[in-house]
């Protein structure tokens, strides 16, 4: 295979797996791999399906040679760290994140995924830190916002609506930005601004289970039965074997 063709079968095994046809995009990776065993990118992405795919192993293997042959790769180094995160490796994962920013202190993939992993190990300061940086090199990032607006409100830190607002703000026709927005108001008895959330949720046509049955919570809140038993029942009809919103129509019944 010329320099040419191998060019060539990467553009194509990219966009095999940018359309998650895995297979196929492996079959072009390991042609690659069979004309040049020590082609860096080819081991980093084949390594990156065989992560998807649960393939940890194997993925273990790809990366490490991927290391071995260009060390200088910070995103190598994140990788290699979020694949040691989902082997449940976490220390392991977060040194070799740290190998990622000793290279490229600005790589927004390694703070965010600092993050993820610092709250695992609850490891909070340290977590809200890594999201906080991860914020400052991109804050048109949603799922940075949202993650630390999640941990803000587990820790009952009123910067959480700043947060939640933010992301709904990025991704506005997504429904867990504001479900989760309108939970953070529920959980600190702010009911009539959860209802606004939630009621346009369902104007939008991303009514869910667990949008009714946060909207019964809502009502509950605001001392209307009626209302609450009508969005528990709602939440019943899509899924009757919903036991959270069966517990909390019985609790007003």
């Amino acid at each position: 295979m010329s320099k040419f063709l191998v060019r060539q079968a990467f553009a194509e095994a990219m966009d095999l797996h940018k359309q998650n046809r895995f297979d196929e995009a492996k079959e072009l990776y390991n042609k690659i791999l069979t004309v040049d065993n020590s082609e860096p990118n080819a081991h980093h992405l084949i390594s990156l399906i065989f992560m998807a795919e649960g393939d940890f192993e194997s993925s273990k293997m790809h990366i490490e040679k991927a290391i071995d042959k260009a060390p200088e790769q910070a995103v190598f180094h994140s990788n290699y760290g979020s694949l040691l995160h989902s082997m449940g490796e976490y220390q392991l994962a977060v040194n070799a994140i740290k190998k990622s920013l000793k290279i490229d202190k600005k790589l927004y993939q390694s703070h965010y995924s600092l993050g993820i992993i610092y709250s695992d190990m609850n490891q909070f300061e340290k977590a809200i830190a890594s999201y906080t940086t991860a914020i400052e090199l991109k804050n048109d990032a949603p799922e940075a916002h949202n993650n630390l607006a999640n941990l803000f409100s587990n820790l009952d830190n009123s910067e959480a609506e700043y947060h939640y607002k933010k992301t709904v703000e990025l991704v506005p026709n997504e429904i867990y930005p504001r479900l989760n927005m309108a939970n953070y108001f529920i959980k600190i008895g702010r009911f009539s601004e959860s209802i606004k959330c939630l009621n346009e949720l369902i104007d939008m046509g991303l009514e869910s289970k667990e949008v009714f049955n946060s909207l019964g919570v809502s009502h509950k809140g605001i001392e209307d039965s009626q209302t609450a038993k009508l969005m528990f029942g709602k939440a019943l009809e899509l899924d009757p074997n919903f036991l959270l919103a069966q517990k909390n129509l019985d609790s007003i019944e």
